[in-house]
């Protein structure tokens, strides 16, 4: 199943269907659409050949007749529902029960009830699925490599290309600024989810999270409030990863640059290390000994390890040979060097991917997306299959 919840909002008000899908859209981890019913059919998923993963059936006067061809359809054809009504009439709330409801609602809506529902709802598919939730850590094998950047475009694309549900982490506890990045300001970040971390769900867990309008979710660190490494409780830290990872497709990280307790808790957790370097002797000399360590020490296998050679220049004395000579066994992904258009967009706050999708750049950061999600890019709809599919849009 895919990370993201497809949701299908169905009934005769249409108002009423236009708050559920603005309300839906507050939750990166779900994508809602509507079926605005103006005919005579009373089946509530006439005409739709794609099934949602979720159905929001909002009931109308003539409820028995459409919980009874929803009913009537085969289990096969009819995705797990959640009922809207009028009142809690038992009538009602018995035939919603034959039609498959996972959970019923009377109007005036309770929306912390219904968003609580629908992420139950996309844990419980993505436990049956067996999709694994992941941790990307993106670092510099040498300061000032790219490594924020790199994190930002890394988790946007996840998000916008591949529909997963995505948190960017910023560990850099004291000097972190990856809300600027997407041109977001923190009020509550890391170190305040981590004071409250034992009350920790996935509704509460939204307070301590910013979203951009891309859907990706940013965990920040603020700039009231400042800790030492040594501070943070590695116990607490773990059941953050715990919630983050439960409630996300994927976590993509910004880690610094250094090896204590703080980092190698978020290391040894990693599905993915990518380590941003550039062309110099230096930046090659400590991308190798940071790999030794985290292949000697910390356990990972080459095929974790991904280098990202930023800011590639064809003409450096460095070469990707001379790079892979010294980092045997690890694949390499080159990031064009277009250092104007990244200063303008980090300046900005706005990704790559939003302004520049096909330049060079945003490709590259595209196809590392892919060698750490280890998934393939999605194939395009033509024209026909876009038209059919947003049938039940109209």
């Amino acid at each position: 199943m895919n990370k993201t919840l497809n949701i299908l909002a169905s009934g005769r008000d249409r108002e009423e269907l236009d708050a559920l899908v603005a309300l839906i859209g507050q939750m990166a981890d779900c994508k809602a659409s509507c079926l605005h019913v103006t005919n005579g059919h009373a089946d509530p998923l006439h005409g739709v050949t794609s099934m949602p993963d979720v159905l929001i059936l909002c009931l109308s006067a003539n409820w028995h007749d459409e919980l009874q061809a929803l009913a009537e359809r085969p289990p096969a054809s009819r995705p797990p529902v959640l009922v809207i009504a009028p009142d809690g009439d038992p009538q009602v709330m018995r035939l919603a029960m034959q039609a498959g409801a996972r959970d019923f609602f009377t109007r005036p809506i309770d929306t912390e009830g219904l968003l609580a529902s629908l992420q139950q709802l996309r844990e419980d598919l993505v436990s049956q699925s067996g999709v694994r939730n992941e941790l990307t850590v993106v670092m510099n094998a040498k300061g000032g490599s790219g490594a924020s950047m790199l994190a930002t475009n890394l988790a946007h694309a996840m998000c916008v290309e591949m529909g997963l549900s995505t948190v960017l982490m910023d560990m850099d506890i004291q000097f972190g600024n990856l809300g600027m990045y997407l041109d977001l300001v923190p009020e509550r970040g890391l170190l305040e989810a981590l004071d409250s971390v034992d009350d920790l769900d996935r509704v509460a867990l939204d307070a301590y999270l910013m979203k951009h309008s891309s859907g990706v979710e940013v965990m920040a660190t603020t700039h009231h409030q400042i800790a030492l490494p040594g501070e943070i409780n590695t116990v607490r830290l773990n059941k953050l990863l715990d919630t983050l990872l439960g409630t996300h497709a994927q976590v993509v990280v910004d880690l610094p640059r250094q090896i204590d307790l703080l980092t190698t808790t978020v290391l040894e957790r990693a599905s993915h290390v990518v380590l941003c370097m550039q062309q110099s002797l230096n930046h090659v000399q400590d991308a190798s000994r940071l790999s030794n360590i985290l292949q000697d020490e910390l356990g990972l296998d080459s095929d974790q390890i991904v280098i990202a050679v930023n800011r590639y220049d064809v003409k450096s004395a460095v070469t990707l040979a001379d790079i892979g000579r010294h980092l045997p066994g690890l694949e390499q992904v080159v990031i064009p060097n277009d250092f104007k258009r990244v200063s303008e967009n980090v300046d900005l706050g706005i990704p790559l991917h939003e302004q520049a999708r096909r330049a060079p750049i945003s490709k590259a950061i595209r196809n590392l997306m892919y060698k750490v999600s280890g998934s393939r890019p999605m194939p395009r709809r033509g024209l026909l299959t876009r038209m059919l599919g947003s049938r039940h849009n109209a």
